[in-house]
């Protein structure tokens, strides 16, 4: 109890000499009420307040390692489950400060084994981590698509990175060290994390969100009159979404797609076409 009080106490000294300081809690629960309840100010624990800003969003980690790989269809199916629970962020007293991650040092990265990986899958993934809302976190060694199962223990979750440390056989920090897989990979996540940084929508900016249609789904961020949209198609077939169901986020007939480069039709009368598990990121 010693230990606990001055714990406290140093940290409530903390936020008063550094207001900006901030610590994760590690609330590892299986609903939102339970990690809500250990965010600071939370309603459902008061009169208890935590203090903690931000706590680790494990119902949404635990949806994530799934719903990729599912088919979007039906009511219940793939994407539907990320739109059911981001729909229940009124128990959150702030979503924004939540710890948003796909994997760490204690469950199995995202592809458990080599034989799972597959590069559609991880740029949708990792495309939804850095667009949501919250806090991203990307565990080390996403970036080459290394895998790791918690059925084989923890030192499968903690492998070394091939960073040309003695023993290695390659390295993995230069491109000539990875795999054309590897590198994709690589590339895609360099591509993102460039373009995320400093971006005030992504990292202030508010979320709106629809039920998937076709299979697809669709969110805003917005912020300061300026948005970025998101589509992503939960399916493996190819898919054509009709977009005068999105008016009220389409403020422009035409848009960039963050990741290819290209410029995207958004007239309301026509639809938008995708192929097999594509997303598109689109600044307006």
């Amino acid at each position: 109890m010693h230990g606990y009080t001055y714990l406290g106490i140093h940290f409530s000294l903390e936020l008063l000499l550094h207001p900006n300081f901030n610590i994760v809690g590690e609330a590892w629960l299986n609903s939102n009420v339970g990690v809500s309840f250990w965010q600071a100010n939370s309603r459902l624990a008061y009169p208890r307040n935590s203090h903690l800003k931000s706590v680790m969003d494990f119902p949404l980690r635990d949806i994530t390692e799934h719903v990729f790989w599912e088919e979007t269809d039906g009511w219940d199916g793939g994407l539907y489950k990320i739109h059911d629970y981001l729909s229940q962020d009124i128990v959150y007293e702030d979503p924004m400060n939540l710890l948003v991650f796909l994997d760490n040092h204690d469950i199995s990265r995202f592809f458990k084994r080599e034989e799972n990986i597959d590069i559609d899958i991880y740029q949708q993934a990792l495309s939804f981590l850095l667009t949501t809302r919250g806090i991203p976190q990307i565990y080390y060694g996403m970036e080459i698509l290394m895998t790791g199962d918690k059925a084989d223990g923890d030192g499968y979750l903690r492998k070394n990175f091939p960073g040309g440390w003695k023993g290695d056989s390659r390295n993995a920090f230069t491109s000539e060290g990875r795999t054309d897989l590897e590198n994709e990979a690589w590339n895609f996540t360099q591509k993102l994390l460039k373009w995320r940084k400093n971006n005030d929508i992504i990292a202030k900016g508010g979320l709106k969100h629809f039920i998937p249609q076709n299979g697809i789904y669709v969110y805003e961020r917005s912020y300061n009159g300026k948005s970025i949209l998101v589509f992503i198609n939960g399916t493996s077939s190819e898919q054509s979404l009709p977009l005068a169901n999105y008016k009220e986020i389409l403020s422009q007939n035409i848009a960039k797609d963050v990741i290819s480069g290209k410029i995207v039709n958004l007239d309301l009368k026509s639809s938008l076409n995708f192929a097999p598990r594509q997303v598109y990121i689109l600044e307006l």
